[in-house]
């Protein structure tokens, strides 16, 4: 098993994003060329909890990582999640936020395609 270090945390190296995680919003605070994935924990301290195991991080090498991490910021962490998003808002007006979310979506969407998902 292939681990990398990053801070406090250890990732171990996967190939695909393992069912039941999903990308961990951890901006810059990851290696760079590496997509951080985690799990929730099965029991939240409370209601819309996001509570993580820690000792089951993942994390992908990906070229163009930090372009995903900036487009999962609100939420959209898989290619289905980010394709809604922009339809549902691909007439928003330049200068608002999601009009800013959907170009960084439509950067992040073919570097996400490249890698398999569960």
């Amino acid at each position: 098993m292939q681990t990398i270090k990053s801070g406090e945390h250890v990732f171990e190296i996967v190939d695909r994003v393992p069912c039941g995680y999903t990308i961990w919003n951890i901006g810059k605070n990851m290696v760079d060329g590496y997509l951080p994935l985690c799990r929730l924990k099965a029991v939240q301290p409370f209601q819309g909890g996001r509570e993580i195991e820690v000792d089951t991080l993942k994390a992908i090498k990906v070229d163009g990582a930090q372009i995903i991490l900036e487009a999962v910021g609100g939420g959209q962490n898989t290619p289905e999640q980010m394709e809604a998003y922009i339809k549902r808002y691909r007439n928003a007006k330049p200068g608002t936020w999601s009009y800013k979310q959907v170009r960084r979506m439509k950067a992040a969407l073919p570097i996400m395609r490249k890698f398999a998902w569960n």
